[in-house]
């Protein structure tokens, strides 16, 4: 299954951060800690051959210089896998060429990702990885291209794009990626212009429709900034290796987006590729004037000269199927106000369990996210570790607006001790922690050590 990672790293400041992980590896120093198990710890059957083949393919003939070419650095972090069944992390060592252990933190959830590993961006890589050479490509370089945004100046950053899932947002959303589908395909110049200039069209009506607009925009530029851009590198530099056009896969995978159930944070791995193709058609030098707050659509429109009026727009969409998208997503939206009718009652009623947040780490599949109005998003699945230990919710579960609080469906709730399950959940505590009911609400308490130096303790 394809995953992302989110971390909140910054305590209040929350700049939180979603990746793809799934699929295939991340680079990380070896632990200090894991220096002696090193020589005892025998990897997975397999794991020399997964390295093998990532390794292949991130030294292909032409990949990093095309990464290189594309942003004017090396995107060659240290590259480290996760095999799930057994729980253990791999890289191979540098120098002696030897498959290593890799000790991710508590805070460190696997997912593909680019993380911090003793101080070290480093690119971590789930197994299965994909099937296809260019899958794997594809993932890798999107997150080689994670661990140098930063030193481009541009900064990961989440983007709420709840709006993306109500009616009017998720029909503008199509309408725009079947016009860039278009543009991206057609070979005539004249005409990739005007399904560039309708796809446009359809953001603009997207925005407006969203309040307020302004913010509307700013938030999914900031995806597109961050996975929009990653996946527009992955893109490019998989299809570099053979010397191939990335148009056909961008295409594709712009058809593949059009029938996701959910569009909330995840837009952008289809729009993303698709304007910066088209920025590479009509704008070549376009990426050496990025900043953290550049806006993919406002530079392509800037580019084109190709105005469309508003009845323009309304002809232009019959090409794309107008009509049948408003069908289906009128249909869409009756089913989701019973479905979010039903979550209210799952996550929000008296049997909930919640759990409060403070530094979590957060694991989840960004095609299945359900905005519950100000109550947050549901996330399915889910995967949550915090001071208290970890979550997972293969069921979903309920996370609010500011990562303050966490909640899973009740009733049963079974377990004692360290281990609780419910409906599509467990619960795994840290040592110290304990999950009761009182008055009727579960809580989780930590027990205070049984010496405690408080003043007046001497006196008790």
């Amino acid at each position: 299954m394809t995953r992302m990672s989110l971390s909140n790293r910054t305590g209040n400041d929350q700049r939180l951060r979603w990746r793809f992980s799934g699929c295939v590896a991340a680079a990380m120093a070896v632990n200090g800690v894991m220096a002696s198990a090193a020589a005892t710890q025998a990897p997975p059957a397999g794991i020399e051959a997964v390295l093998q083949r990532v390794a292949t393919v991130a030294g292909a003939l032409g990949s990093r210089q095309a990464a290189e070419k594309l942003w004017g650095v090396p995107l060659d972090a240290p590259v480290v896998v996760h095999d799930r069944a057994s729980g253990t992390s791999w890289q191979r060592n540098s120098v002696t060429g030897a498959t290593v252990p890799v000790a991710l933190r508590k805070d460190q959830p696997p997912a593909n990702t680019c993380t911090l590993i003793d101080g070290v961006p480093s690119v971590l890589l789930l197994l299965p990885l994909p099937a296809d050479r260019d899958g794997l490509a594809t993932l890798l370089w999107h997150e080689q291209w994670h661990c140098v945004q930063a030193a481009l100046g541009l900064p990961a950053a989440e983007g709420d794009t709840a709006h993306l899932d109500s009616e009017a947002g998720r029909t503008a959303l199509r309408l725009e990626m079947r016009a860039l589908a278009q543009a991206v395909a057609e070979t005539d110049d004249r005409q990739a212009r005007q399904h560039a200039a309708a796809a446009l069209g359809f953001r603009a009506l997207r925005s407006e429709a969203a309040v307020p607009s302004t913010r509307a925009r700013d938030e999914e530029g900031k995806v597109e900034r961050n996975e929009g851009l990653a996946e527009y590198t992955g893109r490019v530099v998989a299809a570099s290796a053979s010397n191939a056009n990335a148009a056909p896969a961008v295409v594709e995978a712009l058809a593949r987006a059009d029938v996701s159930q959910s569009f909330v944070r995840s837009a952008a791995y289809a729009t993303g590729p698709a304007y910066g193709m088209l920025l590479d058609r009509w704008s070549p030098s376009w990426r050496s004037g990025l900043s953290a707050t550049s806006d993919l659509p406002g530079l392509l429109a800037e580019t084109l000269d190709v105005p469309l009026s508003a009845t323009d727009l309304a002809r232009a969409g019959d090409t794309y199927g107008t009509n049948a998208v408003r069908a289906e997503e009128g249909q869409r939206a009756k089913a989701r106000e019973q479905r979010s009718a039903e979550y209210r009652q799952r996550f929000l009623g008296n049997d909930a369990v919640r759990l409060s947040l403070r530094t979590p780490s957060v694991s989840f599949d960004p095609r299945s996210l359900f905005p519950l109005d100000d109550a947050g998003t549901i996330y399915t699945p889910l995967t949550v570790r915090d001071e208290w230990g970890e979550l997972t919710a293969e069921s979903g579960a309920l996370l609010s607006k500011d990562w303050a609080l966490l909640s899973v469906s009740g009733d049963p709730v079974e377990g004692e001790a360290s281990r609780w399950t419910g409906p599509g959940w467990t619960l795994e505590l840290s040592g110290g922690w304990s999950l009761g009911r009182d008055a009727g609400v579960w809580r989780l308490t930590k027990a205070l050590p049984s010496s405690v130096d408080r003043p007046g303790n001497d006196n008790e």
